[in-house]
Parts: C-alpha cells; structure tokens; sequence
C-alpha cells in the first residue's frame, strides 16, 4: 500500500512540471447515497457532510488532471477517497468556465483498500484574477473493497453528491 502511495505522490510531481494553470479548490462535499446489495437487494440511504480538497491542473488548451482528497467519517472510523483522473475545462463566458473530469478513486481506510470511478461536471464563477467559486455535481460509483470475495458483483454504492460549493484559488 505504502508503494503505490509512493507511486501515486511521484506520478503527480512529475505531471504537475508540465502543467500550464493549477486551480486549488476547497469545498463541501455534501452527498447522498443508495447502496445496492446484490444478496439481499437491499437498498441503504445515507448522507454524508465532509470537506474536498482539490488541485486541476491543465497541461494545453483545457486539458489536464484532477487530483482530489476527500476525508470523511463512515462507521466510526476515519477514511479517505484519493482520485486521479482527466479533466477537460472550457470557457463557456468571460468569468464563467466549464470544467468536467472523470478517473478511477482509492478509497483507504484502516482495515482495507477500496476501488471506485467518478464523473464530476462543475462551473467556475471566476471573481478575480486569482479567486473563483465552484459549483457542480457528478456521480461516484464504489465497487468494494479488494480481497473480497464479492469484489464488484455484491456490493455497489453509487453516490449523487448534492451541489458541490467550494472556494478555489487560480496559480
């Protein structure tokens, strides 16, 4: 575990030397979510409120990478989703930009690794040359955890987060 977080952290510094423009994000992360259980075709509704961290980072013409740290607490014990995906931005005014990014997530806790994949579309209200305001939504899907057994076949969370609202700063 402790190598691909090397990897990962390696991975990162090498793309950001190539990287143009860094957005750095901070926000809320409300979401909801269903759990869809194959063995009894349960259903399970939950919220959850937590802080996101993220860093953009375009490469040429709108195209980059997204990072994104997302903390929160589930069952009593602390945990934390890492996603690394693409990310597309485009202008649609003079202070209004699109921005839509998709990739794989890490979801590590105490006791195992889990696999997951996001779809986030989000708008930035740019206020100043250096501040703007994120707005969006997307969908997270979670496959388990690895080494078990019902690894991608019994058990899937999809989450809808509730509209995203965060505060970013433009490098």
């Amino acid at each position: 575990m402790k190598r691909v977080l090397i990897l990962l952290s390696l991975l990162l510094a090498a793309a950001s030397l190539y990287a143009v423009d860094f957005d750095f994000v901070i926000g809320q992360k409300t979401s909801a979510s269903l759990e869809f259980t194959n063995t009894n075709n349960n259903f399970r509704p939950q919220f959850k409120f937590n802080v996101d961290a993220e860093l953009d980072m375009d490469f040429e013409k709108g195209h980059g990478m997204m990072v994104s740290v997302n903390p929160f607490s589930e069952g009593g014990s602390v945990e934390f989703a890492l996603g690394v995906g693409y990310a597309f931005r485009t202008p649609i005014s003079s202070n209004t930009d699109f921005m839509f990014s998709v990739g794989p997530t890490l979801i590590i806790s105490s006791g195992a690794c889990g696999f997951g994949v996001f779809l986030d579309a989000n708008f930035d209200f740019i206020l100043t040359d250096l501040m703007f305001i994120r707005v969006g939504t997307g969908l997270e899907l979670n496959f388990g955890d690895f080494g078990d057994p019902e690894f991608g076949k019994g058990q899937l969370e999809m989450i809808i987060p509730l509209p995203y609202i965060g505060v970013g700063f433009q490098f």
